[in-house]
């Protein structure tokens, strides 16, 4: 199996794993803390997201397109800083407009902090195609959580939000100190007065990437906003589970995006990375179908006997969700090959076009049918990035539809992945 392949396969098994860790994550709250607590605990962690979000104008993912380019030592050193501004403006502000108690407020502010810097580590190392270093990254604070989840819970017998917090806390420290030890021998420890030199860099592509970033997070998150104030906690605990259900069948598009990005920024060869991305773009799309087939499947009785009574019938509460979800694959795999090269304005432009559909559309169904009303207007958004992204691919690359159907060499292509996996990593021939 070659590198390429073996980042992919890697990456998607270490996703998976932290999809199971949040899926019991999500099963110990909902199931020893209740619906109300699952809710707090996912509106504090969509509130981190974003605030991580806007720490990441310098430092976020950018970083991957940066790092090839410029020293490291001159794009992470402002990113702390950085960091640690935008954390103290947020806790001013949030607190100003009382959105939360200040307790809640500190604690947002500083898991965002702690969150960002471990954002910035896994940037440097997915740039420098750290691939298993990167996985470790993204799941050890996930795993971390759980452990102390069920300590928390079953030992301690904490019952409120603090039982997720603390264990959260500790998950995001212990991961910032170890990705920082991965990172070091990529830094420079010279003394040097230029290390702001490439902060106009930083801000430059930091500034593109996380427009595209912010316009993909509020058309993911948006809907649970408005659920969670038109619902309240309880109803979006209920729902943010079935939004996490249907997530799974984006494991694979989201690991072919991370190292497909990472890959194309390291080299040139324009025809390989469109030659890889049609490649995978199928694979993906069939991947994705057959697991939302899955979970379609699954009787709702054993939602209720694995999360609990209340969530028995979450799979009929998201269901308008499933078309959006497979088509969202396609916005996942080509979105890659432009982020490389840092072309952001075609992404910009299919995420608000997106956005402007959602929040109508939220705003007029989900005060009428709730769960299936933020169901419907996510799916219409979801599906217009898929159908946007690839007529737009299409376009740019000069793609005949026929080459989106799949061909012998993509079969030949997956069998020989396939059997690489089963023989254990030995190479039989297969090229990307």
């Amino acid at each position: 199996m070659n590198f390429l392949q073996q980042g992919i396969t890697n990456t998607s098994i270490f996703r998976l794993l932290s999809t199971v860790s949040n899926f019991l994550i999500a099963l110990l709250l909902s199931r020893f803390l209740g619906p109300k607590v699952k809710g707090e605990a996912t509106i504090i962690l969509t509130t981190i997201t974003f605030l991580v979000f806007f720490c990441s104008f310098v430092g976020g993912q950018a970083l991957v397109y940066l790092v090839p380019r410029f020293r490291v030592e001159n794009l992470i050193i402002p990113a702390y800083i950085w960091t640690i501004l935008v954390a103290g403006i947020s806790y001013v502000l949030l607190r100003y407009f009382h959105v939360f108690t200040w307790k809640r407020t500190l604690n947002i502010c500083v898991l965002s902090t702690l969150g960002s810097v471990v954002n910035i580590h896994s940037a440097v190392l997915l740039a420098k195609r750290e691939f298993r270093r990167y996985n470790i990254v993204l799941l050890l604070p996930i795993v971390i959580t759980l452990m102390g989840l069920a300590i928390t819970i079953f030992l301690l017998e904490h019952k409120d939000i603090y039982a997720y917090l603390y264990p959260l806390y500790i998950g995001y420290f212990i991961t910032a100190v170890l990705s920082l030890g991965y990172c070091f021998k990529f830094i420079s420890l010279a003394p040097s007065v230029t290390v702001f030199d490439d902060l106009d860099s930083s801000l430059k592509y930091g500034l593109g990437y996380q427009m595209f970033e912010l316009l993909q997070l509020l058309n993911f998150r948006l809907y649970f906003y408005l659920l969670y104030h038109i619902q309240g906690e309880a109803d979006l605990g209920l729902y943010s589970i079935g939004v996490s259900v249907l997530e799974v069948a984006w494991i694979l598009g989201r690991a072919v995006s991370v190292i497909h990005y990472s890959d194309f920024s390291n080299h040139e060869n324009e025809q390989m990375a469109v030659q890889r991305t049609l490649r995978y773009l199928k694979i993906v799309f069939l991947a994705g179908a057959a697991m939302l087939f899955v979970i379609g499947i699954v009787p709702a009785e054993v939602y209720g006997f694995v999360f609990g009574k209340s969530f028995m019938y979450v799979k009929y509460q998201v269901k308008w969700l499933f078309p959006g979800v497979l088509m969202y694959n396609l916005m996942l795999v080509i979105q890659s090959i432009y982020l490389s090269k840092a072309s952001y304005g075609r992404l910009i432009f299919v995420q608000l076009i997106a956005l402007i559909f959602s929040v109508t559309l939220c705003y007029s169904l989900i005060p009428h049918f709730y769960y299936s009303g933020a169901s419907a207007a996510a799916s219409v958004s979801f599906c217009i990035c898929g159908v946007l992204m690839l007529l737009i691919f299409m376009k740019d690359y000069r793609i005949a539809f026929s080459r989106l159907l799949i061909s012998k060499d993509d079969v030949h292509f997956i069998n020989n992945v396939l059997r690489t996996i089963v023989s254990g990593g030995k190479d039989t021939g297969s090229k990307s």
